[in-house]
């Protein structure tokens, strides 16, 4: 095991404690803010679930962890623990001031004993008509075994007690409904906004709860449980895949609890009571925090109307030489490629060329990969529009996209009711690829139109994820998509490509051998440099890779959004930057200085070992000169970046990156936004 390597759990940490400094930071709007707390709380949720349960199993497999060439996961394990508790220290923080500068702003959040006397008949009837109905509580006895508990829920423990001290104490658990908003506003009190948490409205009602019992007073304390969610698949295909997710979900739901957090007031021989029935007894599993559980609900805290506490909305940039016309995007195409900037680009312009698509008498077929689409998806639609209109429409449905099996699984199912043909998935592979494939009937032969991108089909998603989407009428890119497309209906062959590069066949190799020509044109006196953009960074074989071009004499850029396992030391030609900001940096870039003819490439890969080794990942070359400047132009804004980019030091204190004095500001997202209206 190098020496010069960080497990990505802790790196990873790393990354959401730079979303906890967006939260902190008082340059951002209120809103803002407030939406970054809900961020980084749903990401440490999903971390618990996938990374620390996975850490969890390794720790319990002995030694077989050094076969696999990472850290010791039981100290890892102890890290993570570690740095979970500082950051809760510092999410408390950072909602304090939220808290105060709303009500600076007029929102005042108030908890069940600060509800003003003039309010309190109105809370009990909203309580009673509009609460009361969801609330099924669960008696805790001794002698009982506690019923399971959903993953994620919050729950409000309650302790029932006599005034007088007279007889034994009883106890119960609430779950808080999810179907019900988090923040309930009440009438304004003169100029100020009152917002309650649904907790405390609970809270506030507990002795009509509990009216058949003899109890007077009420103790309640928030807990809240995380289980293992990973999902256990093996490559038997024969039997029905339907039953074997379902299986599989079930399991989720009853996964062994990984983490409980747990309000610090919580009295221990109660919190004891309930983690013994829980068998989450061992201490690195207790996470000890504030009143509040599920802060993600902080992402649909409501705005009350409040303007200029959120970032400006921006129109999207018009496309050069598109018009809102009959076929322009083919028309288009067979003119030259066209590269979507998303978001500054609207998403909807895939959506209107799948709708000529679907609509065009030409058009022959599509085929598209699923890995993750809108809850309501016009993308989805138009497909459907396009199988009843007569077209051959093939989807490949990943039914393994986590936490998105179900939906995909749905979405099968009403694809196959619209008469389009679906591949769900591919045995042993992920195939995470962003592939879309028109054939089109010209002039009596077939015309391929590509689109291929860094990001998923997902208009939900898109007004927030930063990629990169290419459309092209390059043929041979077509021949090339089509041999993909066969490859998932024949995996047993492997596809036979000119122009895309693919994993898990040709990923690695093709990396190895771009570096390889880096590094051999700096020993050459040629210019040399490699340039590289993605999500994570943590597989060790590239990232030896790249030391080793960097100690060659290669100039290493390296701008990485999460985690990143490669340890650089103060003194290594290595240089890398994260960049968390409005948007959520989603794009992947690969760019080799190619003796000082650059060669520009992205891709729907991280550097991950499943993305090398697991998973169906597409590498698209740039060949149009104006895109290509574009993407390099690109990169080197977001390299410039002195605001909101993070240095990835030796220890990932993220420090941000220092002005000089004669250096101009430079945020990346709001320059890019500039550079790409200027293109117009």
């Amino acid at each position: 095991m190098d020496s010069d390597f960080r497990s990505k759990e802790t790196s990873w940490l790393s990354f959401n404690a730079r979303v906890l400094q967006e939260a902190a930071d008082p340059e951002v709007p209120l809103f803002e803010r407030i939406k970054f707390l809900g961020i980084y709380s749903s990401n440490l949720d999903e971390f618990f679930r996938v990374r620390v349960a996975t850490l969890k199993r390794l720790a319990s497999l002995g030694d077989r962890w050094k076969e696999l060439d990472i850290p010791d996961p039981k100290e890892t394990l102890r890290k993570v623990s570690r740095l979970v508790a500082l950051q809760a220290e510092q999410f408390n923080d950072a909602y304090r001031l939220v808290k105060a500068d709303l009500e600076t702003n007029g929102i005042r959040l108030i908890n069940d004993e600060e509800v003003p006397t003039s309010l309190r008949s109105y809370l009990r009837d909203y309580f009673l008509t509009e609460v009361s109905p969801h609330i099924f509580p669960i008696i805790l006895k001794t002698a009982t075994k506690l019923p399971k508990l959903k993953d994620l829920p919050m729950y409000l423990a309650v302790k029932m007690l006599k005034a007088d001290g007279t007889g034994r104490p009883m106890h119960a658990l609430i779950e808080i409904p999810g179907n019900l908003p988090r923040f309930i506003p009440l009438p304004k009190k003169g100029k100020t906004q009152l917002v309650m948490y649904l907790d405390d409205i609970i809270r506030f009602g507990l002795d009509d709860i509990f009216a058949n019992f003899p109890y007077d007073e009420f103790e309640s304390y928030a807990i809240k449980f995380t289980r293992d969610s990973e999902l256990e698949f093996d490559d038997d295909f024969t039997e029905s895949y339907y039953e074997k997710l379902a299986d599989s979900l079930k399991a989720r739901e009853e996964g062994l609890p990984v983490r409980a957090n747990f309000d610090i007031n919580f009295p221990k021989p109660f919190l004891n009571l309930i983690l013994r029935k829980l068998n989450l007894a061992r201490s690195d599993s207790l996470y000890p925090g504030a009143r509040y559980h599920n802060r993600r609900d902080l992402l649909s805290f409501p705005s009350f109307g409040k303007e200029g506490l959120t970032y400006e909305k921006s129109e999207p940039i018009p496309l050069k030489g598109l018009k809102k016309q009959k076929n322009e995007m083919f028309r288009a195409l067979r003119k030259r490629d066209v590269m979507l900037h998303i978001p500054y680009h609207s998403f909807n312009q895939l959506i209107h060329f799948l709708q000529e698509a679907a609509l065009d008498p030409l058009v022959r077929s599509i085929q598209m990969t699923q890995y993750r689409i809108a809850k309501n998806s016009c993308v989805a639609r138009a497909l459907q529009c396009a199988a009843r209109n007569g077209k051959e429409v093939t989807v490949l449905v990943e039914p393994q996209a986590r936490f998105d099996e179900e939906a995909n699984i749905r979405w099968a199912s009403k694809y196959r009711d619209a008469g389009v043909r679906v591949i769900l998935g591919v045995q042993g592979l992920k195939v995470h690829s962003k592939l879309i494939l028109v054939t089109r009937k010209e002039s009596g032969k077939d015309r391929y139109y590509t689109a291929a991108g860094t990001g998923n089909f997902n208009e939900d998603t898109a007004g927030i994820f930063a990629d990169h989407l290419l459309f092209t009428y390059n043929q041979e890119f077509g021949s090339d998509a089509a041999e993909i497309f066969s490859f998932f209906e024949k995996s047993y062959q492997p596809p036979v490509l000119k122009h895309l590069k693919v994993a898990p066949f040709h990923l690695r190799e093709f990396l190895r051998e771009k570096v390889e020509q880096e590094i051999e044109n700096h020993k050459a006196g040629k210019s040399s440099g490699i340039s590289v953009k993605v999500n994570n960074l943590s597989d060790t074989k590239t990232i030896q890779l790249i030391d080793r071009a960097a100690n060659a004499g290669v100039k290493v850029r390296l701008i990485v959004r999460s985690m990143f396992s490669l340890v650089v030391n103060d003194d290594d030609p290595i240089e890398a930057i994260s960049i968390v900001d409005k948007y959520l940096e989603h794009s992947r870039m690969m760019f080799f200085d190619n003796a000082g003819d650059p060669e520009v490439f992205l891709s729907s890969a991280d550097f991950l070992p499943r993305n090398f080794d697991t998973r169906v990942e597409t590498v698209i070359p740039i060949y149009d000169k104006k895109i290509r400047r574009q993407l390099v132009d690109y990169f080197e804004i977001q390299w410039r970046d002195n605001i909101k980019a993070r240095m990835l030091d030796h220890d990932l204190t993220n420090h941000y990156r220092k002005r000089g004095k004669n250096d101009e500001p430079c945020r990346a997202q709001d320059d890019i936004e500039a550079y790409l209206r200027g293109l117009v």
